[in-house]
């Protein structure tokens, strides 16, 4: 039984490395063509990261679903290898496999993203004219503006920020969740692990 745990594990391994592959591609070759092996990819990869695909996990124009296809797919892999090279699983490691990849595959990648953009965003605003200033202004409307009117209606009432100051404020705001929330996946941890069985 242990042996085709592992094999299972080892064609999750490779099946995701094809995912990786599949979403790469796709920034180059978004419509692949029949007969290319672009196309032949999407047929393999795409009726799984179909099943993951919703508006819940668009911010902006960041598709985030293949990320957590992936990081699903990573914790039933894990779960394969450890029973196949321990030869039991626990609860408590399945539940901490579900909460190191939620924070892996969802929550840090969309602060890492998100604090790069408010770098480029803050980078920009500092600039006074040019194409990356407004493609960047732009950008930042579209995926920070109800933070940012949020930000102003709050706890600004009574001034109105720049651009720059704004940015620097969703900059903080950004980096304290970010610690936040790392902190709070590692308490997570912690208490999956005293899960007495």
């Amino acid at each position: 039984m242990a042996q085709v745990a592992l094999f299972i594990a080892r064609l999750l391994e490779v099946y995701s490395f094809v995912i990786w592959i599949r979403i790469l591609m796709s920034w180059i070759v978004p419509y692949p063509q029949p007969g290319s092996f672009s196309y032949y990819l999407a047929l393999l990869v795409d009726p799984f990261l179909n099943m993951f695909r919703s508006k819940n996990f668009r911010v902006g124009m960041l598709d985030f679903s293949p990320l957590i296809a992936i990081g699903l797919l990573t914790v039933v892999q894990s779960v394969f290898s450890i029973y196949g090279y321990y030869g039991r699983i626990t609860l408590a490691l399945i539940v901490q496999l579900f909460i190191n990849a939620f924070w892996s595959y969802g929550i840090s990648i969309f602060f890492t993203i998100s604090l790069i953009l408010i770098v480029l965003m803050l980078i920009a605003s500092f600039m006074r004219t040019g194409q990356f200033k407004y493609a960047m202004s732009a950008l930042g409307n579209n995926t920070f503006g109800s933070l940012k009117s949020w930000i102003q209606r709050t706890f600004f009432k009574k001034r109105i920020l720049t651009e720059t100051t704004m940015n620097i404020v969703v900059l903080v705001i950004f980096a304290v969740l970010y610690f936040a929330s790392k902190e709070l996946f590692m308490l997570l941890m912690r208490l999956a692990a005293k899960i007495p069985f």
